[in-house]
């Protein structure tokens, strides 16, 4: 096909799906325009984005004449998802959506009927992209992760090419900023490509945008110098914007094959310059130009729904019924016997084969696309039974052990990745490199450390771009952690929301099937950033994704190796979910034999018989593994003071929104009582805000007996026993609430309250005293060890 015949298909496509575009907007009836508009053809409620839709129309229909032309494998994603509407008209162009809802929107009038009336309407299609959508990886409901998604989605998939539409409005968003630098960590040899295009309208909701304000030399020279090699497409240049973008697309693809051709065949391509187009076509194109003396296309004022009084107002519908007749939509079908569309030839000549049609996208799907994830032997990992109970390791670690398992156990499969914003050894993962790298694409220096074209470990210091990127990974059917510093974790909580919402909204679509889990580290815990200070202190991630649907998000928080590699393998089980891991990462107590761990995992509670005593007065909980060290110390020496006593100790490792412990411990509620007895005052010692505790038991019937502690945002630089001072989570504030606890039941008298309460008071002024004159906590509680 020559390029004047391609234009010509080019300019129909786009007319017909502007066209529908429209119609979804504005109308409820005479959705193919046969007959002038009345008022009763449209909506009681105009709702949508027209300003962004014939840009999406545009660049969809020039990624499928490259389809076509080249019958390669394209996935498009649409940062501006707002402009659903046109995603919608496309999906139905190409038969998606009458492949996957054959009953509801079959591929005639009926149809497109369907699709207009349901628009943004109650019970019917979302205004933004969404996962009952055809092919859609990304909601793009809030802007800035379309780029980062891209880059992970073609991770390991070397024949797929991730085209990819940003907003100019979006491309100032921090994470679409950071985005760019993927550049760095993406290997042409053995992955495959993104093809950023950024779409210059000029506008966001009421303003100008920064690049819409930028002269050609200022883009070309802002993007060479973060290393892309710009095509800018402008539509007020004399030559057709048609011919400029098929070029663009044409020369953008023949780089990108060149670049991959010449990695593949053996070559370093060192800082590999991918392609950018920058397009630069009018927010509202081909819409009303002007109403009233207003500028409308090319302007702010098409963002959202324009002439939006054609239900009432005459002019508004005249103004309406023009615009759409410019499309001469008329002209582009016909229908058969079997009352079905038929697009012109022309059209047709852009439709690619349905296997390769974005809208069915295999890849986007999960369940068959999976690729499964050969797991390591725990049994060669873990702590032997052998080992005493108390005796000291590092959980992260275990999990640093496991993961360098099963990259040399999935080598083949390339279906594994660590994510990692922070670097991998502050984390103590460093095990990995002993079987991978990190990757990087620019020089490498002789002295650089654990550096290659092909690490499996992406390493960067942006929280956005590497979460995005363990988005687009797993939902296309691989594996992926996501490692990071707890406190800054709250970076990505709403990446982490807007990926929990995705996941959620897919169960309930029959052709999507799960996925793998994104798994979220969270190390460098808060009780151990004595030395960075309170900058540094802070759970509140925890809390946040506590509150997200109970079958979308779990929190494990292992109590100690063997149980930290437990929950590893438990997460990458785990499918439609995010999992937050919560480990730390300096020496700790090992409490559990790995037999131990799996028997805990199965309810996420469990009553530690070594450490209990039958018939307890008082009941103490470790929820966090420094926490429970402290717990475990604050039973030693109570035991030591009031012999007598007697104590059960319960350890809790798992959290959903709904509760305490697994989902299947909290179908039974009769185990809360059978746990914490039905009686006994409880302790409970948590790793993060008392509140989110608090929440979680509020409708047990005993949650008046617990006292819950936890972080109560008091910190500073200090040392490391006293973070637990100044919140409350010391072994001494723990017996101080049991010796309480006690005292009101009257399991011991009041002299006995006050002299133990005044003894813990006087070693917490004795530690005080010593830091400020030592700067080091004492030698005997760095390396307390536990005793029965």
């Amino acid at each position: 096909m020559s390029h004047q015949q391609e234009i010509s298909a080019l300019k129909k496509f786009v007319r017909a799906t502007n066209f529908l575009a429209t119609s979804q907007i504005y109308l409820k009836q005479n959705v193919l325009h046969k007959r002038s508009l009345h008022h009763s053809d449209i909506k009681p409620r105009l709702l949508g984005h027209w300003g962004t839709c014939p840009g999406i129309n545009f660049v969809y229909a020039n990624v499928n004449r490259l389809i076509v032309k080249n019958q390669r494998s394209f996935v498009y994603l649409v940062g501006p998802g707002h402009g659903f509407p046109a995603v919608q008209a496309n999906l139905f162009m190409e038969g998606s959506l009458s492949h996957f809802y054959p009953e509801n929107i079959p591929y005639n009038e009926t149809g497109i009927e369907d699709i207009c009336k349901k628009f943004s309407a109650a019970y019917g299609y979302p205004s933004h992209a969404n996962p009952e959508a055809p092919g859609q990886i990304l909601e793009g409901g809030e802007l800035g992760y379309s780029l980062s998604v891209a880059w992970g989605a073609v991770l390991d998939n070397p024949d797929l090419i991730a085209a990819c539409l940003i907003g100019d409005g979006e491309s100032e968003t921090g994470p679409l900023a950071a985005s760019w630098y993927a550049n760095r960590l993406v290997d042409p040899a053995t992955n495959g490509a993104v093809l950023p295009i950024v779409h210059i309208n000029g506008y966001k909701i009421s303003g100008p945008t920064r690049m819409g304000r930028m002269s050609h030399e200022e883009l070309d020279l802002e993007f060479r110098g973060l290393g892309y090699q710009p095509f800018i497409i402008d539509d007020e240049l004399e030559e057709d914007v048609y011919v400029q973008m098929i070029n663009a697309m044409d020369t953008a693809y023949a780089m990108i094959t060149d670049i991959q051709t010449r990695a593949r065949n053996g070559e370093d391509v060192v800082k590999p310059r991918w392609p950018v187009i920058l397009m630069r076509t009018a927010k509202g194109w081909t819409g009303t130009a002007e109403y009233n003396g207003k500028k409308l296309a090319g302007n702010c004022e098409s963002h959202q729904v324009i002439v939006n009084k054609c239900a009432t107002d005459k002019g508004h519908l005249d103004a309406l019924d023009t615009w759409l007749a410019s499309y001469k939509f008329n002209e582009l079908y016909s229908i058969n016997e079997q009352g079905e569309l038929i697009f012109d030839n022309e059209i047709q000549s852009l439709i690619p084969p349905s296997e390769l049609c974005c809208g069915q996208q295999r890849l986007s799907y999960g369940g068959e696309v999976v690729r499964s994830l050969i797991k390591p032997d725990l049994e060669k990992l873990a702590y032997g039974p052998d080992t005493p109970k108390g005796q000291r390791g590092v959980s992260m670690y275990k999990m640093g052990e496991w993961m360098r398992d099963a990259f040399k156990l999935n080598s083949e499969q390339r279906n594994l990745r660590i994510f990692s914003p922070d670097e991998t050894y502050s984390n103590q993962l460093q095990a990995v490199f002993e079987e991978t790298d990190r990757s990087w694409q620019w020089p490498i220096e002789e002295w650089d450390q654990d550096m290659a074209r092909d690490g499996r470990v992406i390493e960067l210091l942006s929280e956005n771009l590497l979460f995005g990127m363990m988005h687009g990974y797993t939902v296309t059917g691989r594996h992926a952690m996501f490692p990071t510093y707890e406190s800054f974790s709250q970076v990505v909580s709403s990446m982490a929301d807007q990926y929990c919402k995705y996941v959620y909204a897919s169960q309930g679509v029959h052709f999507r099937k799960p996925v793998p889990a994104c798994n979220l580290v969270l190390s460098s815990l808060l009780e151990r950033q004595d030395h960075n200070g309170y900058s540094h202190q802070n759970p509140s991630f925890l809390g946040a994704m506590l509150e997200k649907h109970p079958k979308i998000i779990s929190a494990y928080l292992p109590a100690d190796g063997n149980s930290t590699l437990v929950y590893t393998e438990r997460a990458f089980d785990d499918r439609d979910k995010l999992n937050i891991l919560v480990a730390g990462k300096k020496d700790l107590p090992q409490w559990l034999t790995l037999d131990e761990a799996r028997q805990q995992a199965k309810d996420g509670v469990m009553v530690w018989d070594f450490a209990s005593d039958e018939d307890p007065d008082v009941v103490l909980v470790g929820c966090g593994d420094y926490v429970t060290q402290e717990a475990m110390a604050s039973l030693v020496l109570i035991r030591e003071l009031l012999p007598r006593v007697r104590i059960r100790f319960v350890s809790v490792t798992e959290l959903t929104s709904s509760g305490l412990g697994s989902v299947e411990f909290q179908s039974k509620p009769w185990l809360m009582d059978e746990v914490f007895t039905a009686d006994k005052g409880v302790i409970f010692n948590y790793h993060g805000y008392p509140n989110t505790i608090k929440k979680l038991v509020f409708d047990y019937k005993g949650s008046r007996r617990f006292r819950i502690k936890g972080y109560e945002e008091e910190g500073s630089t200090t040392t490391p026993f006293d973070m637990g001072v100044r919140n409350g989570t010391s072994r001494y504030h723990l017996v101080i609430d049991m010796a309480y606890k006690l005292f009101q039941q009257g399991v011991i008298d009041e002299t006995q309250h006050v002299d133990l309460t005044t003894d813990m008071l006087q070693r917490l002024v004795d530690h005080r005293n010593y830091i400020k004159a030592n700067g080091v906590d004492p030698i005997s509680l760095e390396n307390w060890v536990w005793t029965r």
